[in-house]
């Protein structure tokens, strides 16, 4: 199991890298570091998070898709206001509510910690595919919370991805700023 966690944070860390240079081919590593997540971390009981990590599979396939379908026509990054940010953490706090209890119903470990940041990661990941700039702000609060949720379960490699993450989602969030900030000068 090791090895498989050792090669899911691998190609985790290139999707992200190549995310934050918003090349396309980034969703490919994507897939292939999640779908070797997903089995790491149902293994491990976190069973929300593993679904949350085949949803990062299929969103790659339409990801890549839709980058390529977007490259052509000017796709940049975009803002959001503070109304659609409140609604999205309200909406992301009933949807944990939900999940959490779903799973208390199963023999997963720590639903609710693990419903909250599947919810959260599934709402990053569409804020990313449409280039929302705020989504670098939701993945660095995740990645920073996950570095625990993996922690106490010591799926060591997962953790240390997630300090990348973060550290990656802050670099990111640089970049992306330089670039909507260049955009907006436009």
């Amino acid at each position: 199991m090791l090895i498989l966690e050792f090669f899911s944070v691998l190609f985790d860390i290139t999707f992200l890298v190549l995310l934050i240079k918003e090349q396309k081919r980034c969703w490919i590593y994507g897939i292939i570091g999640s779908l070797l997540g997903a089995y790491v971390i149902y293994h491990s009981g976190y069973y929300s998070e593993s679904l949350l990590y085949l949803f990062y599979a299929c969103v790659g396939f339409y990801g890549y898709y839709y980058w390529e379908l977007k490259s052509k026509a000017g796709f940049t990054i975009k803002r959001t206001t503070t109304t659609q940010i409140t609604l999205l953490i309200l909406g992301g706090i009933l949807g944990t509510l939900g999940l959490g209890y779903l799973m208390s119903k199963t023999d997963a470990s720590k639903p609710y910690y693990d419903a909250l940041s599947t919810v959260f990661g599934v709402m990053a990941t569409f804020l990313e595919l449409y280039k929302y700039f705020v989504a670098w702000s939701f993945w660095i609060i995740i990645n920073g919370y996950t570095i625990w949720l993996y922690g106490i379960k010591e799926l060591n490699f997962m953790a240390f991805k997630m300090i990348i993450y973060t550290l990656l989602s802050i670099y990111g969030l640089v970049v992306w700023r330089k670039k909507l900030t260049i955009d907006s000068n436009i």
